[in-house]
């Protein structure tokens, strides 16, 4: 799920704080999340905490180029740059299709 079910060292805490946070902004968005301003911001707050301090490496294996996990129907993906978020929200019906949330948030922008 999240990287781990508790964070132990000084790179997981902020990072599982900002998932966690940003999973239940989408769970709390519905079908809207790529409207949704809360889920824009914590998006943006994920991207300046990778950029500023550079992910772990267990987050990077898990999310950075890839579709990781962010909770159950969701889907996190952060490009290479750090510079776009990717969520996917998993159809129940049909989970090889799924409709795509690019929310794409500059590097310095605040939401």
């Amino acid at each position: 799920m999240i990287l781990c079910t508790k964070p132990t060292r000084a790179k997981h805490i902020p990072e599982f704080s900002l998932l966690a946070n940003l999973r239940f902004a989408c769970l709390r968005a519905g079908d809207e999340v790529s409207q949704n301003h809360v889920v824009q911001r914590r998006s943006a707050e994920l991207l300046r905490h990778l950029v500023n301090n550079l992910p772990s490496k267990e987050f990077s294996e898990q999310y950075i180029h890839r579709a990781g996990e962010l909770g159950e129907g969701l889907v996190l993906k952060v490009n290479q740059n750090m510079n776009m978020v990717m969520i996917n929200r998993v159809n129940a019906e049909n989970v090889v299709r799924m409709a795509s949330i690019v929310i794409n948030v500059r590097r310095g922008d605040e939401q």
